[in-house]
């Protein structure tokens, strides 16, 4: 058996040459598996993945991909992944194991293929990708979620160990929960910072300098989460009942629409926190009578 399966893991084609699927190509090929085919409806994207991992073969034809390997990744947004579904699934996939790396889609998605043969599951690795040329080590330690049929999911562990990952193992229901859960952790805090960057941006910081002032922040911020959890990581003057200093917040942010709205609502939840943590009652009513004012 554990020659069957090392057969079964040694080789892999992509679909999709995207950001995500350029860096799970590449950190795939740099622990020693073998890219045979990449498809994308660009061959321009596909002839840099191939130029980047340094092997494979760029087509824009999916059915190539899909017959090529052992292992097939659909790496392509949430959308098409019906359309490229209903393209391949022609193809024989008797001994084969496809995933999908969508978040929040299952690996409904590919029952058709699991119809022809295929052991089927999703395969999501929890981490942002920025760009195309991604160090293979954005892989180490991060978690990979799993849904699927078992034998794709044992096959979709022994990737995510081979990554330098972990698994999070996931039932078809909860992928819409999950993915919203890692949507708003990366994306959300991105946009939040946005907001932040134009306030500073009256006060003519740029946002090199920006970043330089913020970034240790963060990072003791996420440290002190992982460390004392979330309750007792949280300060600031919501959660001293600092009603003075929120009343010149709210100055502030009046000239901002969209922030002061964001301000308002994060800070009502952060009440609530400094309520369950012992702030003062009189001082919870306070604040919250002034973060509901318009």
């Amino acid at each position: 058996m554990g020659r069957t399966f090392q057969k079964k893991i040694a080789d892999f084609s992509l679909i999709g040459a995207g950001r995500l699927g350029t860096a799970l190509a590449l950190g795939l090929v740099a622990k020693g598996m073998t890219l045979k085919v990449i498809s994308d409806c660009s061959l321009k994207k596909a002839r840099i993945l191939r130029r980047l991992a340094g092997q494979g073969r760029a087509t824009t034809d999916n059915l190539k991909a899909a017959s090529s390997a052992g292992i097939l990744f659909l790496c392509v947004p949430d959308d098409l992944i019906p359309e490229v579904v209903r393209e391949i699934s022609g193809v024989d996939f008797t001994n084969k194991t496809v995933f999908h790396t969508s978040g929040a889609s299952s690996s409904a998605l590919l029952e058709p293929l699991a119809r022809r043969g295929a052991a089927i599951a999703s395969f999501h690795p929890v981490q942002t990708f920025a760009t195309l040329r991604t160090d293979p080590a954005i892989f180490k330690g991060i978690y990979f979620g799993l849904e699927g049929q078992s034998q794709a999911i044992a096959i979709g562990m022994q990737l995510a160990k081979k990554l330098g990952g972990h698994s999070l193992l996931l039932d078809d229901e909860d992928k819409p929960v999950y993915h919203l859960a890692c949507s708003v952790s990366s994306n959300f805090l991105v946009v939040l910072l946005a907001e932040v960057k134009r306030l500073l941006e009256t006060l003519g910081f740029e946002e090199k300098a920006f970043l330089e002032i913020i970034e240790p922040l963060l990072k003791r911020t996420l440290q002190n989460v992982k460390n004392l959890g979330l309750e007792k990581s949280l300060t600031g003057p919501v959660v001293r009942g600092d009603l003075k200093t929120v009343r010149s917040h709210l100055t502030i942010t009046s000239k901002f629409p969209a922030f002061d709205r964001i301000y308002r609502a994060m800070a009502l939840e952060a009440l609530k926190i400094g309520e369950k943590t012992g702030l003062d009652k009189d001082k919870v009513r306070a604040l919250r009578r002034l973060l509901k004012q318009k």
